[in-house]
């Protein structure tokens, strides 16, 4: 027995720590298993959400790098949309990808190529579109940006649009009269301008796929 003193003059104070062991029960098999089963519910709750957390951050990362290479098409063609494009009946860029989208897409990751996933590199082009068509079709391969080939394809509509009174021809005819916000003057469209659309499939991890679209004018 222990003996506990007491400064005041007080009877000591005596605890029986053998009497105490007797009294102490240890745990029961029911409930080391309930524990162990809160236990393993807690671990795996924390796994799902790991596994969740780095689906997100690797869609993530597609849906960035695929806004990223989606601007650099749109900023290749606004940036050299007069370069000499080597076709003698539409002399400009801008003008030959508007003729080639009559005859189905300005550009498409899976013409010329047997995968498009994995294209093999070409050498000796001089022409300025097949060099684009070529830089365009490496950078949207799997090595920068999930692929899949027939379900992930990149296609650029590149569209010119103008008046009929204006003279010209145009793939597409816009005569509707506009309203000027400011002094209420009617005016039509007349010079013809050129519009881009780019839009590819990102891989998601689910049962959809999300397309994503840029819009942007070329002249």
């Amino acid at each position: 027995m222990v003996q506990l003193q007491n400064l005041n003059g007080q009877e000591p104070v005596g605890i029986d720590y053998n009497k105490m062991m007797k009294f102490d029960k240890g745990m029961t098999l029911l409930e080391a298993l309930v524990s162990t089963v809160i236990i393993g519910i807690g671990f795996v709750a924390v796994f799902q959400m790991v596994n969740y957390s780095i689906r997100s951050i690797d869609v993530s990362s597609d849906r960035t790098k695929a806004n990223y290479l989606v601007s650099m098409v749109a900023e290749d063609l606004i940036s050299e949309k007069n370069a000499d494009s080597g076709d003698s009946s539409n002399p400009k860029l801008k003008d030959y990808l508007a003729a080639k989208q009559s005859k189905g897409n300005s550009w498409d990751s899976t013409q010329n190529v047997v995968d498009e996933c994995k294209p093999i590199a070409k050498t000796g082009l001089t022409k300025i579109p097949d060099k684009k068509f070529e830089k365009w079709r490496q950078y949207f391969a799997n090595k920068r940006l999930k692929c899949e080939s027939g379900k992930t394809t990149k296609i650029l509509k590149v569209y010119d649009i103008c008046s009929s009174f204006a003279g010209s021809s145009c793939s597409y005819t816009s005569n509707s009269l506009y309203t000027n916000s400011t002094n209420k003057n009617k005016y039509r469209i007349y010079e013809k301008r050129i519009y881009g659309k780019m839009q590819l499939k990102v891989r998601t991890g689910g049962k959809k796929d999300k397309t994503k679209y840029l819009y942007f004018q070329i002249d």
